[in-house]
């Protein structure tokens, strides 16, 4: 338990307007010495607007925020809220790749006399930080040979390095597997031990009832929540971030066709062997596996980004030549990958032109000309019915929530006469109104007679979604799941390689 008198972050009726928007509507909340406090809400609640008014990115229209009881002057830089003691670990790395994982760590304090860096003492000063992180992590590798799970102990190390005292976790394990995302959880609670205080945000909800000692709750930039989370039931923060109840998370699983849409059959990679399997008109199959069982690189070379050493794939019973994602979107293969922001989107151009990206073909006049006209109507119907949330269809579409990015993509091949989705984490790093949003869009492609394959780390997911479920350890599928075997003990069993 938090000493209560000991307040290292102070946020007290924080306002941040834009024009014509109130993002943030009068919140305050504390963070005390040794506590975890989570910060949870909805794609587009409030949460990051907040963050970056307390980091001085955003400006406050009005409200005030104190570090160890001192207030921070209106207007003060990002770098003097820095000096304070505030350190933001963000999801999306902010590292220089090219650098040495300990230059990175100093970047921009460098101790220097003229024009010499004092090495020696910036890596003394970096092993004693690996060393209070109970990390071994060679400093003078480049980062982009690192790890994504070290690379944001890299991160955390250079907030340390500048003396914060509190340090805010920005999604951190969105974007990691389950295995590594433990080191995280065990950073928190060092962070906590040593006395320094942690705001936490993240959209997997057990982890807030893991890791987090108290709590706020935004929605629409409102405070709707707060207090003490061992006080709190999962129902009642779902229904307070949502702002309704979410009896159904998971919609109701309606029996599949016969025919088979997907069939692969000896199927193999550097990373996989000999993976058979099938996919049937209306079903959810679901792909289950530990960190580093070949999950991703199976759906990758199904779609053909990534090279086979043999096998065979049939669509509709007849065997097709996919050696590349042309290939597959010519026999009606769709993939949504794990990410979406660099695999799934570009993040340059606008949401019509990311939703029909795929489809362009169905808008040509001519040989050199398109039909715009017709192109935005169809994109504006398929995302429309989607219940995609956007300003305009000529809006940035890195200006969207993860899920509505998330039905954009969908959208894209809803246009192009997508059969097959091949779904890879279809839920990351997304609030759990869209994910419900996202399971009923699941259950509405099948109700179209069209067949998903789903990867997810999360268990309770594919239970959730899907028919039956694939087994993968080591690069094998070693088990099939389904009927009365469909539940986690049996997963389990099989996921630690007792199916062998």
């Amino acid at each position: 338990m938090s000493d209560s008198t000991n307040v290292l972050l102070e946020v007290r009726n924080c306002t941040v307007r834009f024009p014509g928007v109130v993002a943030v509507d009068d919140v305050s909340f504390q963070v005390h010495a040794g506590e975890c406090h989570a910060l949870v809400g909805e794609n587009g609640a409030g949460k990051s607007s907040l963050i970056k008014a307390i980091i001085g990115e955003n400006r406050m229209a009005t409200g005030e925020v104190s570090v160890q009881g001192e207030p921070i002057p209106a207007g003060a830089s990002m770098q003097e809220i820095q000096d304070r003691g505030i350190a933001v670990v963000h999801q999306e790395l902010q590292l220089v790749e090219d650098l040495s994982a300990l230059e990175n760590i100093f970047l921009g304090q460098l101790a220097s006399t003229g024009p010499f860096v004092h090495r020696a003492a910036l890596r003394r000063r970096g092993e004693e930080l690996m060393k209070f992180l109970q990390i071994e992590l060679d400093l003078n590798r480049p980062v982009r040979s690192l790890r994504t799970s070290d690379k944001q102990v890299v991160q955390l190390a250079r907030a340390l390095a500048r003396d914060a005292r509190v340090v805010i976790f920005d999604e951190l394990t969105a974007v990691l597997p389950e295995q590594e995302t433990k080191n995280v959880y065990r950073l928190v609670r060092l962070l906590k031990e040593r006395g320094l205080a942690v705001v936490y945000i993240s959209h997997r909800l057990d982890e807030i009832f893991e890791l987090c000692d108290r709590y706020t709750v935004l929605t629409d930039g409102k405070q709707v929540g707060s207090g003490q989370v061992d006080e709190l039931t999962k129902p009642e923060l779902i229904q307070m971030i949502a702002g309704r109840e979410l009896t159904k998370i998971y919609p109701t699983i309606a029996p599949h066709q016969d025919d088979v849409l997907l069939e692969v059959q000896g199927l193999s990679s550097p990373v996989f062997s000999d993976v058979n399997l099938t996919l049937r008109c209306g079903e959810v199959v679901g792909i289950a596996g530990l960190v580093g069982a070949g999950k991703t690189e199976l759906l990758q070379s199904i779609y053909g980004a990534m090279k086979t050493d043999g096998g065979t794939i049939r669509v509709r019973g007849e065997q097709v030549r996919v050696k590349s994602p042309i290939d597959a979107i010519r026999v009606g293969m769709g993939l949504v990958p794990d990410e979406r922001k660099t695999l799934g989107l570009n993040m340059h151009t606008d949401v019509r032109r990311n939703a029909t990206i795929a489809s362009l073909k169905k808008f040509k006049r001519g040989f050199f000309f398109m039909d715009e006209r017709k192109e935005r109507s169809a994109a504006y119907d398929t995302l429309e019915r989607l219940g995609t949330r956007y300003r305009s269809l000529f809006q940035g579409v890195r200006k969207l929530s993860g899920g509505n990015q998330q039905k954009v993509i969908i959208g894209r091949w809803l246009l192009a006469d997508t059969d097959i989705f091949l779904m890879d984490e279809p839920t990351r790093g997304i609030d759990v109104g869209s994910k419900s949003e996202i399971y009923n869009l699941i259950g509405e492609l099948t109700a179209r007679g069209k067949g998903v394959l789903m990867v997810s780390p999360e268990l309770e997911e594919l239970l959730g979604v899907c028919h039956r479920i694939y087994v993968m350890y080591e690069g094998r599928i070693v088990d099939e799941v389904s009927g009365s075997r469909l539940n986690q003990d049996q997963i389990l069993e099989s996921l630690m390689g007792a199916k062998v």
